[in-house]
């Protein structure tokens, strides 16, 4: 219990604060909770004033939150959560909203192209999906996370398991035809010449050359992307190769946007699963695990060939 001389702030103040801070919006939050611009920014600055720091950054029609603001808006969305399946609980409701944090190419390249066959199964459930780099604290700020481990790295030491490993052959645009590419291209050295795409520092691509038993990687150009996704991309509009793998390149080499540059192929890593321990969301993460785990074990068990021919 707090002690008088430090009493805890109202929840009308700290409910208008999570709601500004999740929108970033003193007007959008106002809305949300049916009350006038000018009350959400009376309870926000009697809680700075309660708890003796700024929380916003008043900048010109915009705000941001102070590192005191994003630490508290990340404590107070995780307890208004639980508050709010504490009385579905009570009334005798099952969680039907689960939040799912994936690494951004993951998501982009695998996850929604067969999320439609998750919400055809499951319906009842609403998926709010997340993608970020960093892992998001389980049970606090997301319900499932899913994760890329670099070969050879270590993985997280939370409890999890392996959806699928990854392994990454060239690839360069195809015109947009499904035909057999000219027998010099089955040659490895036939990466010689083309511009290199990267999402990494250059590590993948020397391994491939080591692989291949190469040289050539000093003497090529380079062009660096901090995401996956934006390297495949390039690809495709003809600006150089990339490393690809078939889980993520699958419809673009069946069309031949994409095709195959060699035969030498590199281990990438592996997508790991972690999940919480809640119970309000152990039924609709069970469904949603086995529904990935079924679907990363199909993804698993491709001939990674397929469609480079």
């Amino acid at each position: 219990m707090p002690t008088p001389g430090h009493r805890l702030p109202s929840l009308l103040a700290l409910r208008a604060f999570e709601a500004a801070a999740r929108r970033l919006s003193f007007t959008e939050a106002a809305r949300e909770l049916h009350v006038s611009q000018a009350a959400v920014s009376r309870h926000v600055r009697g809680l700075e004033q309660a708890v003796g720091r700024e929380l916003f950054r008043r900048l010109h029609r915009a705000v941001e939150l102070t590192a005191a603001g994003k630490r508290l808006a990340s404590e107070l969305g995780a307890g208004f959560l639980r508050i709010q399946r504490a009385v579905e609980a009570v009334r005798g409701f099952q969680a039907r909203r689960l939040r799912v944090s994936s690494e951004p190419a993951f998501a982009a390249r695998w996850l929604v192209p067969r999320l439609e066959r998750f919400s055809a199964a499951h319906p009842e459930i609403e998926l709010e999906l997340e993608t970020s780099l960093e892992l998001r604290v389980l049970g606090r700020e997301t319900d499932v996370a899913i994760r890329y481990v670099d070969a050879g790295a270590r993985p997280p030491r939370l409890r999890h398991h392996r959806l699928f490993s990854m392994e990454g052959v060239p690839v360069i645009a195809g015109g947009h035809r499904r035909r057999r590419p000219p027998a010099p291209w089955r040659q490895d050295n036939a990466v010689l010449g083309h511009r290199l795409l990267h999402d990494d520092n250059g590590k993948a691509w020397r391994s491939w050359f080591s692989a291949a038993g190469l040289d050539g990687f000093e003497q090529a150009k380079h062009l660096y992307f901090t995401d996956y996704s934006l390297a495949l991309a390039a690809a495709m509009r003809g600006q150089g190769i990339a490393l690809g793998t078939a889980a993520f390149v699958e419809t673009e080499l069946e069309t031949g946007r994409l095709v195959q540059l060699g035969q030498t192929r590199v281990p990438f890593g592996e997508y790991v699963l972690l999940e919480s321990n809640e119970r309000s969301t152990a039924p609709i993460r069970e469904a949603f695990v086995h529904w990935l785990d079924r679907t990363a074990r199909s993804t698993a068990g491709m001939d990674p060939s397929q469609g480079w021919r």
